[in-house]
C-alpha cells in the first residue's frame, strides 16, 4: 500500500481491517481495507485510476489458492514491485498539489491555504507554476524586502544582504525581484570578488524571464574586465548568448576576455556580432589582435584591404606581428611597403620604429641576418632613426651568426649616434659583446659611455667588465675598473669582491686578496657564501690553511652565516692538495662539531685522502659514517673498493679490513678487489 500511495505508517493503519501473514512456505498473504476510512481524495484518485480497485485483492486470492515454486514465486514478487512502483508514480502525480522537486500547497480542514516550504536546488526551471503563484502572495512584502536588501548593499552590507536573498530563494519568494536588485547584487559582488555571486545572479535573472538593459551589460562587463575577472565575462555570454545587445562595449569585452584566458577561437566566433555594432575606424583593432592570437595571416591581410587608407599604424604592426608569429618575414617586409605606398596618398605616417624593429625582429629569429641589414637600410632611406631595441636585435643577430665585423658595424653605428645613450641599453651591449668574446670593442663602448653626458656606467656595467677581464687574467686592468667605479661614484658589492678574488686565486697573489678583502669588508660590503668560497680556494691554493680554517671557525660570529657542507668540504680539499691530512681531518671534525651532515662530496672527497694517508681507523670511521647512518650517504663503489685493496695491500690491517668489508656486504656494495678473498678469512668472504 505504501507503493500505492506515499502515505506514512500512521495514516496507512486505519485502512486495515485484518492483516494476516502465514510462514513463507506457504506462500499466503491476506488483508482487507475498510473503506470507510479512505480519505475521499484518495478513493477519487483509485477510482480514476486505470487500475481497479481490486487489484490488490486480486492478488492476494492469486497467491492463497496457487501453489507456486520457489522460482515462480520469486518472480511474481519483482512482476508485482514493479506494477506498485508504476501505480505509485501514477497515483503521486495525480495527487492534489503535486509539484516535481518539492512540496506546495494542499487543501487543509476548514478550506484554509497552508503555505508550505518548498526546496529549491539551484536548477529549479519556470515550469514550477505552482511556486510562482505562491510568490504572487507575497508581492508587496517581496518589494518591501527588495527595498532593505538595496539599503543593505548601498551600505556595502553584502554578507547580510545575501543572506537574505538566500532566505528569500529558499522559500520561492524570489520571482518578484526587479533588475535593479540583481544588477546592485553583481556590482557589489564584482567589488568584494564573489564572482560565484555574480554567476548566480545572472542564472536566476535567465530563470526569471529577464531581459537587462544595455547599460546594466556595459557597467556589469567593464567592472569585470577591469578587476580581470575574464572568465565570468565569458560565463554571462555561455549564460545569455545571442540575447546580449550587440554594442561594441559589450563585445570589447568580451572579446578581450577570450584573448586573455587563452582562447582566441571563442573570440573569432564574437566578430561577426562585434562587427554589427556601430564601430568606427579605430575599433577594428580588436580584429587584427585576434587575429594576431590565432596567427591568421590570410584574415589580417583581408582586412587591411578593406580598410585601405584608413589603416593606422596599430593595425599594421598587429598585422607584422601576426606575420612574425605564423613565421613569415618576408610577407611582413611586403606588407610594410605597401605600406609606404598607402602613405603617399594620405598627410599622416603609417610606418614606425616599431614596424622595422618587428620585421627584423622576424628576420634575426629564422636566421636572415642579411634581410636584417636590408630593413636596416630601407628603414634609413625613409629618414627613420634606428633606435636602442632595432641596435640590440641587429647585434643579437650577428652575435648568432658570428658575424662579428657587422656587430662591431652596430656598435660603431650606436657610438656614431648623436642621440643620447641610454645606459641599460650599452650594458645589455656590453654583455652581448662579452658573450662574443669581443672584449677589446666591449671596453671601447665602455670608454664611450664614460665621455658621454648622462650615460654612465653603472655597476652592472663595472661588473660585466671586471667578471670579462678576470676570465682573461687580465687583473691589473680589472683593479683600474674598480679605482674607475670608486671614482665615479659606485662602492662595489660582493660580486665584484668574488670576482677579484677569483682573479687572485688565478694569479696566486695570495697577499693583494687578503688586502682586498679586508678593505672591502672594512668599506660596507657584506661577503655573501660566494664569497667565502672564493676565499678559501685562495687559502687552499696558497698553502694557508690555518688561515682558512680560522675563517670558516669564526665565519658565523663575525658575518652571521653559517657554513655549509660546500664550505667545509672547499676546505678539505684544499688542505688535501697539500698533503695536509691532519688539517683536513680537523675541518672533518669542526663540520661534524658544528651539526653539518657530510655528504656523498664530502666523503667522497675526504675518504682518499685518509687511504693516503694509510690512517686506516678514520677510514673505517668514514665508511661508518656513510653506510650506517640513519640516512646512509652514497658513495661511488669504487671508492671503497680502492680503500679496501690499499688496506689489504698494506698488510697486517686484517681486522679492519673485515670491518670494511662486512660494511659493503651490509650495504649491498659489491666487493671487486682481488685482495678480499685470498687476504681474509673464509667467514668474511662468505
Amino acid at each position: 500500500l505504501c507503493f500505492l500511495y506515499p502515505l506514512s505508517p500512521c495514516d496507512v493503519s486505519p485502512f486495515f481491517q485484518r492483516v494476516t501473514v502465514l510462514p513463507y512456505r506457504e506462500h499466503t498473504l491476506s488483508f482487507s481495507f475498510i473503506e470507510q476510512s479512505i480519505p475521499f481524495h484518495f478513493r477519487k484518485s483509485m477510482a480514476a485510476s486505470w487500475i481497479p480497485s481490486t487489484f490488490i485483492s486480486q492478488v492476494a486470492g492469486l497467491l492463497e489458492k496457487a501453489q507456486f515454486t520457489t522460482l515462480t514465486h520469486e518472480f511474481m514478487v519483482v512482476v508485482v514491485f514493479f506494477v506498485s512502483f508504476i501505480t505509485w508514480r501514477h497515483f503521486s502525480r495525480s495527487k492534489p498539489g503535486y509539484v516535481r522537486g518539492g512540496k506546495a500547497t494542499f487543501p487543509g480542514r476548514g478550506g484554509k491555504t497552508k503555505a508550505m516550504r518548498m526546496r529549491f536546488d539551484g536548477s529549479r526551471n519556470a515550469e514550477s507554476l505552482v511556486s510562482r503563484q505562491m510568490a504572487s502572495e507575497f508581492l508587496p512584502q517581496a518589494r518591501a524586502t527588495e527595498q532593505q536588501m538595496l539599503k543593505h548593499l548601498e551600505n556595502r552590507e553584502f554578507t547580510r544582504a545575501l543572506n537574505m536573498y538566500r532566505m528569500l530563494e529558499r522559500n520561492g519568494r524570489d520571482w518578484h525581484f526587479s533588475a535593479d536588485l540583481y544588477s546592485a547584487f553583481i556590482q557589489s559582488a564584482v567589488r568584494v570578488g564573489k564572482v560565484d555571486v555574480v554567476d548566480r545572479m545572472l542564472r536566476a535573472m535567465k530563470r526569471s524571464g529577464m531581459t537587462p538593459s544595455l547599460q546594466f551589460w556595459q557597467t556589469t562587463l567593464k567592472m569585470l574586465s577591469s578587476r580581470r575577472h575574464f572568465s565570468t565575462c565569458l560565463a554571462t555570454h555561455s549564460v545569455f548568448g545571442s540575447l546580449m545587445p550587440a554594442d561594441k562595449i559589450i563585445y570589447s569585452c568580451l572579446i578581450n576576455a577570450a584573448l586573455e584566458v587563452g582562447e582566441p577561437d571563442r573570440a573569432a566566433a564574437m566578430l561577426e556580432r562585434y562587427g554589427e555594432a556601430d564601430i568606427d575606424i579605430r575599433d577594428h583593432v580588436l580584429f587584427f589582435r585576434t587575429y594576431v592570437a590565432l596567427k591568421d595571416v590570410d584574415s589580417a591581410e583581408t582586412m587591411l584591404r578593406k580598410l585601405g587608407e584608413n589603416i593606422t599604424t596599430l593595425m599594421l604592426n598587429l598585422l607584422l606581428l601576426a606575420c612574425i608569429n605564423a613565421r613569415q618575414p618576408q610577407r611582413a617586409f611586403d606588407f610594410l611597403l605597401d605600406a609606404h605606398r598607402i602613405e603617399e596618398g594620405v598627410a599622416e605616417k603609417i610606418v614606425d620604429v616599431v614596424s622595422y624593429n618587428t620585421v627584423i625582429k622576424g628576420f634575426a629569429q629564422v636566421g636572415q641576418p642579411a634581410e636584417c641589414f636590408e630593413c636596416l637600410n630601407q628603414m634609413v632611406s625613409q629618414n627613420l632613426e634606428p633606435d636602442d631595441i632595432t641596435l640590440g636585435t641587429l647585434l643579437d643577430a650577428c652575435i648568432v651568426d658570428n658575424d662579428m665585423s657587422a656587430a662591431h658595424q652596430i656598435v660603431n653605428l650606436l657610438m656614431g649616434s648623436d642621440r643620447p645613450m641610454d645606459t641599460v641599453v650599452c650594458t645589455l651591449f656590453i654583455k652581448g659583446l662579452v658573450r662574443a668574446s669581443c672584449l677589446p670593442k666591449a671596453l671601447e663602448l665602455y670608454e664611450e659611455m664614460k665621455r658621454r653626458e648622462g650615460t654612465r656606467p653603472d655597476i652592472v656595467t663595472y661588473s660585466v667588465l671586471i667578471k670579462a677581464l678576470v676570465d682573461q687574467h687580465d687583473l691589473d686592468r680589472a683593479l683600474q675598473l674598480v679605482e674607475d667605479m670608486s671614482a665615479a661614484g659606485h662602492s662595489p658589492d660582493d660580486i665584484i669582491l668574488t670576482h677579484l678574488l677569483e682573479g687572485c686565486r688565478h694569479a696566486g697573489n695570495h697577499a693583494l686578496g687578503k688586502k682586498l678583502f679586508e678593505d672591502m669588508l672594512s668599506s660596507g660590503v657584506k661577503p655573501s657564501e660566494f664569497t667565502l668560497v672564493t676565499m678559501l680556494k685562495l687559502h687552499g691554493r696558497c698553502g694557508a690553511h690555518k688561515e682558512a680554517y680560522d675563517l670558516v671557525a669564526g665565519w658565523r660570529a663575525q658575518h652571521g652565516l653559517s657554513p655549509s657542507v660546500i664550505h667545509y668540504t672547499c676546505l678539505m680539499s684544499g688542505c688535501l692538495r697539500t698533503k695536509s691530512y691532519d688539517q683536513a681531518w680537523a675541518a672533518y671534525e669542526l663540520m661534524c662539531a658544528n651539526g653539518v651532515v657530510p655528504d656523498g662530496t664530502a666523503i667522497a672527497t675526504l675518504l682518499p685522502g685518509m687511504v693516503a694517508a694509510q690512517q686506516w681507523s678514520k677510514v673505517i670511521e668514514l665508511a661508518r659514517q656513510a653506510l650506517k647512518a640513519p640516512k646512509p650517504v652514497s658513495i661511488p663503489p669504487e671508492t671503497l673498493n680502492n680503500a679496501l685493496s690499499q688496506m689489504l695491500a698494506v698488510g697486517g690491517n686484517t681486522a679492519q679490513a673485515e670491518q670494511l668489508q662486512a660494511m659493503m656486504h651490509f650495504a649491498g656494495i659489491a666487493v671487486t678487489t682481488r685482495f678480499s678473498r685470498r687476504n681474509l678469512p673464509e667467514r668474511i668472504c662468505q
